[in-house]
């Protein structure tokens, strides 16, 4: 009976603890959140105000509630006589658990009703308040020390149960089976990814990108500042490895720059990690990773222009800078004769040239694919990608008719290419000479194409045509 009591007796002082001393020391943070766009606040739903309603009262009344259904389930129990070693009702405790349980519930169904905020809101809240470290050991010691397991224990007490070793030990066994099962397939399967194979996740936009849901066509999370100073991201490249990249980020002032490494988490967010260069004077307009994993860059300052890897540098152009293979980088901003396409040997030094097809339009930078062909996009307004064995052309690919293509990243296979369109025409991309006008509908999207079939999807909704890495 004294430990029943004393049960009871916790899970009244934890509901009153939660109620009149946890709001005396919690932190009271001034978010400020500020956007270009109309600051529309989606309103909840009528349900979702019920349950909010419901679920204040609920924690008011929750001590009260508690401590007559402690005194029901004690004066239940029996005192003496032949039944004394039997326990008391189940009612008691039963009630007593919906009464811990109902403001959680409330609040989460709440949650579950109230449609999402904007992702820039989103991203602003989670941006300015740090989530607090060892969250799950965290929610664990608070369901421990809950009214709910106070009354859970309680009603053990009151039943007169004593758990034999055996007991325990199944119940342990138990728990870390369901912790497993949570946990370990995302450990062992690792990123998402889409019914083609393909990488569910894609990093789009610029200054400060984002990581976009590929299947469902929502943004699931900001790329994180590296420092209060480097939040500015010039490129992103995939790294080797699934789920990791190389980024070239900016100083505010925009004089200079730091390469590091991101990685990917199962849930689509990214947490910056290696700092891979010292400070580098000017702004990176090159960046590539080739498959033996080596970085090479291209840097502007306000007097010359440079190229080359972590290890060494060289006075030449590397804008759009491409790994042609583990040795010779594709220097497309490099001056050489028509027909051909100047490289670096970044063992020597070397400059030298490969032959390239020759186009009436211009071209663009080249993709390398596994296989020794090359993904080249075509015209200006850029509406067309060809494949190239050498200066051999394989076959078009894929041909817009109205648009322009503004941004290309293949997968990690070869196969597939996230093409992004924009589908607006400016003043000069509707002069007769550049052709044709804009296509209407939806301003921008992005293209998944096949390079073996030519087959293409669009990724839902209307999405930033300026994709990065994938």
């Amino acid at each position: 009976m004294r430990v029943m009591k004393f049960f009871w007796s916790a899970a009244v002082a934890l509901s009153l603890w939660k109620l009149l001393v946890e709001p005396l020391l919690t932190e009271t943070v001034m978010v400020t959140c500020s956007s270009a766009g109309p600051m529309d606040w989606p309103q909840p739903v009528p349900v979702a105000q019920v349950a909010s309603f419901l679920g204040d009262w609920a924690v008011w009344l929750q001590p009260v509630l508690l401590g007559l259904t402690a005194c029901w389930a004690i004066r239940s129990r029996p005192q003496g006589g032949p039944d004394a070693g039997r326990g008391g009702s189940l009612l008691p405790v039963t009630l007593g658990l919906l009464v811990a349980l109902l403001p959680a519930a409330l609040d989460e169904a709440e949650d579950r009703l109230s449609p999402d905020l904007p992702f820039a809101w989103q991203e602003c809240l989670h941006a300015q308040i740090t989530p607090p470290s060892f969250v799950a050991a965290r929610l664990t010691l608070a369901w421990l020390l809950s009214p709910a397991a106070m009354v859970l224990l309680a009603g053990i007490a009151g039943a007169g149960i004593r758990p034999r070793l055996t007991e325990l030990r199944a119940a342990g066994l138990g728990v870390a089976a369901v912790v497993l099962a949570v946990f370990l397939p995302a450990a062992l399967i690792g990123l998402p990814v889409n019914a083609d194979g393909t990488p569910r996740y894609a990093v789009a936009g610029v200054g400060r990108p984002y990581v976009l849901d590929l299947k469902t066509g929502e943004p699931v999370s900001l790329l994180p500042q590296a420092t209060p100073t480097y939040a500015q991201y010039d490129l992103v490249v995939r790294d080797t490895e699934p789920g990791h990249y190389v980024a070239a980020l900016t100083s505010l002032s925009g004089r200079y720059s730091r390469l590091y490494r991101l990685s990917m988490g199962d849930d689509g967010r990214i947490t910056v990690g290696e700092r891979l260069t010292p400070t580098l004077e000017g702004m990176i307009n090159g960046l590539a990773v080739s498959a033996e994993g080596r970085i090479a860059y291209g840097r502007m300052t306000d007097k010359a222009s440079f190229a080359g890897t972590l290890e060494r540098e060289w006075p030449v152009s590397g804008y759009g800078l491409q790994w042609l293979d583990a040795r010779i980088l594709v220097l497309p901003d490099h001056s050489v004769p028509a027909g051909a396409v100047a490289t670096l040997d970044v063992g020597t030094g070397t400059i030298g040239e490969v032959a390239a097809p020759a186009e009436h339009e211009n071209t663009r930078p080249l993709l390398p694919l596994p296989g020794g062909r090359q993904l080249r996009a075509l015209g200006w307004p850029t509406r067309t990608l060809v494949l190239h064995e050498g200066t051999r052309l394989v076959r078009k690919v894929l041909a817009l008719d109205c648009g322009h293509i503004q941004s290309l990243a293949l997968d990690p296979t070869g196969r597939y290419v996230l093409v992004g369109v924009d589908r607006q025409a400016d003043e000069m991309d509707r002069s007769p000479l550049a052709g044709l006008p804009p296509c209407g509908g939806v301003r921008s999207q992005l293209l998944r194409l096949d390079l073996e079939t030519g087959r293409t999807q669009v990724v839902p909704d209307e999405q930033d045509p300026s994709v990065q890495a994938w």
